[in-house]
């Protein structure tokens, strides 16, 4: 898992890049965000992770993503949690496959459940083997972070607020979880030539109430969309226009 570069990109002249981030698993508030800004074939949007869980409908949402070529997703720590899981649950459940789990396996699936992945199990459920295959290989197919230009400024997408940073680092020289669990600090300060845009923390815990929430050198837009009375967000990176649904 590294980065995306803009040559791998799709679109054409006229295409218009878009980020959204932590759906978690609502299905409705995703097609209707889609219809909203009328995403189009020759568009970009890059979904900044945790996709799933939560929510009951994650597995219908990566459904949806996987066969659009313009659709790129970045990996989220629920992604990860799901990746880590799935290869060992998606095994025939006896005596002896449960007895052979170790302690770092149970814990992690202890841990998914208790961050709502009980819903995405649920779905998985629901899909023929092959199905099931398809998910696990498009979850480890999941970059960390994208480096895009769109309206002549410079950003970097990623699931979380950049842990353990260094303006003097390389992203390629970070550790996993710097990319999945960092919390921002209200007046931290990234790259002076550059916009992060990330997720993970709703922005209700920051005064951002549901909505968008930008400081100087950083971009929140995880909006809440699985809790009571939040939002879905997305941000036009070439107009920096807000959605909501």
């Amino acid at each position: 898992m590294a980065g995306i570069s803009d040559d791998e990109k799709i679109g054409g002249d006229e295409a218009i890049t878009y980020v959204i981030s932590d759906i978690r698993g609502c299905f409705d508030k995703y097609k209707e965000m889609l219809s909203f800004i009328e995403f189009v074939p020759r568009d970009v949007l890059y979904v900044l992770g945790d996709v799933i869980d939560r929510g009951p409908d994650g597995i219908k949402i990566l459904q949806d993503m996987m066969p659009r070529p313009n659709v790129f997703p970045l990996l989220g720590n629920h992604e990860f949690t799901a990746a880590v899981c799935l290869p060992w649950l998606m095994k025939e459940v006896s005596r002896q496959s449960l007895d052979a789990l170790d302690e770092i396996q149970i814990a992690a699936l202890g841990e998914w459940v208790a961050n709502g992945g009980g819903a995405t199990i649920r779905g998985l459920q629901e899909l023929s083997q092959e199905e099931r295959e398809d998910i696990l290989e498009y979850l480890q197919e999941m970059e960390l972070f994208a480096e895009v230009q769109a309206g002549g400024r410079s950003f970097v997408l990623l699931h979380s607020s950049l842990g353990n940073f260094s303006p003097v680092k390389k992203l390629e020289e970070y550790a996993l979880e710097d990319f999945l669990f960092g919390r921002p600090e209200p007046n931290a300060v990234y790259y002076p030539d550059k916009t992060l845009v990330f997720g993970h923390t709703p922005t209700r815990i920051l005064g951002g109430k549901d909505k968008i929430f930008r400081q100087k050198t950083w971009i929140d837009i995880d909006c809440g969309c699985a809790f009571k009375g939040g939002n879905l967000g997305c941000l036009c990176l070439d107009t920096m226009e807000e959605f909501y649904v």
